[in-house]
């Protein structure tokens, strides 16, 4: 059942599912930000219905809704959309004894089925928009490994995407911008590192740190890492310490 309050947002009328709270929905920033972006020149959205909403302790993790929603011809257009925010992802890279080792998580990740998926660091974003923050964050979190922000190289400006790259555009607004850094460590340290458990514990996180060959990077079914690997080829002279 939908809720009866009448609400809209830029003179779209909305409403959501029983058990919704619609000024909640509105105010998500995952919501938001996707509304800010809609190009109103080309799209008309008449009704936006939001289905579900995901709340991380205070704040909105995710939330789904779909429009109705026709191109300027009038003709109706895709309109389910799964909203999470933006993300980063960070290619970290250990030069040990004038080698270099790329650093993956291995955690549980039930929507691909597979309780050891290989992948790079990489988190959502927090609401500040301190991307360089949050991608430091997340290699202390997921890798055990600190670094300033100012240590990360960012490879989405660097490839002319600066707001990141879209990974599933046909129903999810998120994008993911990517974040590189190389950093030379003793044979004591990149042992202890390989292996390594880490995660937040208080989002129930059970990662395992890897090291793998930077080629095999892209032996891995996932599509941050590949565009990880793919931008790190294209750039990776621009990275401090790091040489192809």
């Amino acid at each position: 059942m939908s809720n009866a309050t009448a609400h809209s947002v830029n003179g779209i009328p909305v409403t959501a599912e029983s058990g919704i709270d619609i000024k909640t929905a509105l105010a998500a920033k995952p919501f938001t930000d996707w509304l800010a972006s809609v190009d109103t020149s080309r799209f008309t959205v008449s009704s936006i219905h939001f289905q579900s909403m995901d709340m991380f302790g205070p704040r909105v993790g995710f939330v789904k809704f779909k429009c109705d929603v026709t191109d300027s011809q009038g003709k109706f257009l895709p309109g389910i959309i799964f909203a999470r925010g933006g993300a980063v992802a960070v290619i970290a890279l250990l030069e040990c004894e004038g080698e270099h080792h790329a650093v993956v998580t291995v955690q549980p990740r039930l929507a691909t089925g597979d309780f050891e998926f290989v992948e790079v660091c990489a988190g959502m974003l927090d609401g500040s928009g301190n991307f360089a923050g949050v991608a430091a964050k997340e290699l202390k979190e997921e890798l055990g490994i600190e670094l300033d922000e100012d240590d990360l190289t960012d490879l989405s400006t660097l490839a002319g995407y600066p707001d990141g790259v879209y990974l599933s555009p046909g129903a999810c607004e998120e994008t993911i911008r990517f974040f590189a850094f190389c950093k030379s460590v003793s044979r004591e340290e990149l042992d202890d590192i390989n292996g390594r458990l880490t995660g937040a514990l208080d989002e129930n996180e059970q990662i395992t740190v890897k090291l793998v060959k930077v080629d095999d990077l892209v032996a891995v079914p996932d599509a941050k890492t590949i565009v990880a690997h793919s931008l790190l080829v294209r750039f990776g002279d621009q990275i401090p310490g790091y040489s192809a």
